[in-house]
């Protein structure tokens, strides 16, 4: 108990420490790993190719590969930014953001009193966005289990803030999160990452079935709460921005809802296809006929 308190404690000073690291340093430094190709010995560079192919499948080699770079690259600010979150107090962690587009959306949302459910997907920190939400109301999150268990205490109590509560994706955190909806609370998780079998359907992404979570459409078939699409993205600049959207009505069609949720994401991801994190296996439960897409990774 007292080792694990201690650990958790170097944790704390760890991430401190590197938060305060100059964001120009890192990007230094990733540039470095980028120019030498050593990016292209890394199992990210891998699934983030094949998965580029996959869902650009008329753009040239070429272009896949310089995506393929440039994706990588804000993968690895991206994690500079979840650091900075970890290591800093709330406000400090949104000073780098530069603009939140739609900021009335949460407001707005928030006052009908049914509820809201707010979906992410990972586009740069989720850490940070899921922050910032947490530093302008409280929220209920679901999250992925770390297979490190101090690891997880740690992040779980950084989520945690300002009352908010996160919970891992399970039967139990499905419950917990529609007691929230129906006492008119805020809901949040990320909505693409393949779910435990059983837990999802096979649904259309990029052109290719994709093992995907219907949990989205369910909640807001049974409680009506209103669904808007919260994702952190960059500019040309480097500059970070908060973007909010509403989700289009047929959310609520339960003929026409599953494939909403990740059309919808598709079209945020074009956007800005460098700030996904492509090296995410996120076509690994395929349909049983099709080959294992990552078995040589």
């Amino acid at each position: 108990m007292i080792i694990d308190i201690l650990l958790i404690i170097i944790m704390h000073v760890i991430f401190y420490i590197l938060s305060r690291v100059p964001r120009t340093f890192f990007i230094f430094l990733i540039d470095i790993y980028i120019f030498t190709n050593m990016y292209k010995l890394s199992k990210a560079y891998k699934i983030t190719k094949i998965n580029l192919k996959i869902a650009y499948p008329n753009r040239s080699s070429d272009n896949i590969e310089l995506l393929s770079r440039m994706s990588l690259k804000e993968s690895l600010i991206a994690g500079y930014e979840t650091i900075y979150t970890w290591g800093r107090e709330t406000y400090d962690s949104n000073e780098l953001l530069f603009k939140v587009e739609n900021n009335f959306l949460l407001k707005k949302n928030i006052n009908k009193k049914k509820g809201l459910i707010c979906v992410a997907y990972h586009s740069r920190s989720v850490d940070m966005l899921l922050t910032w939400l947490n530093s302008q109301t409280t929220t209920v999150s679901l999250y992925k289990e770390i297979k490190y268990r101090l690891l997880e205490a740690f992040v779980k109590k950084k989520r945690e803030i300002n009352g908010s509560i996160s919970t891992k994706t399970s039967i139990s955190g499905v419950r917990k999160i529609y007691k929230a909806l129906k006492e008119n609370k805020v809901i949040c998780f990320a909505a693409d990452q393949v779910p435990k079998r059983g837990m999802g359907k096979h649904i259309n992404f990029f052109g290719k079935k994709a093992y995907s979570t219907t949990l989205i459409q369910s909640l807001a078939c049974k409680t009506e709460s209103p669904v808007i699409y919260c994702s952190i993205n960059s500019s040309t600049n480097g500059s970070l921005y908060i973007s909010l959207k509403e989700c289009n009505n047929d959310i609520y069609n339960k003929s026409k809802h599953l494939q909403i949720i990740n059309k919808d994401i598709e079209k945020m991801i074009n956007r800005r296809p460098i700030d996904y994190a492509w090296e995410y296996k996120r076509f690994k439960r395929s349909l049983p006929e099709d080959k294992n897409l990552y078995c040589n990774i």
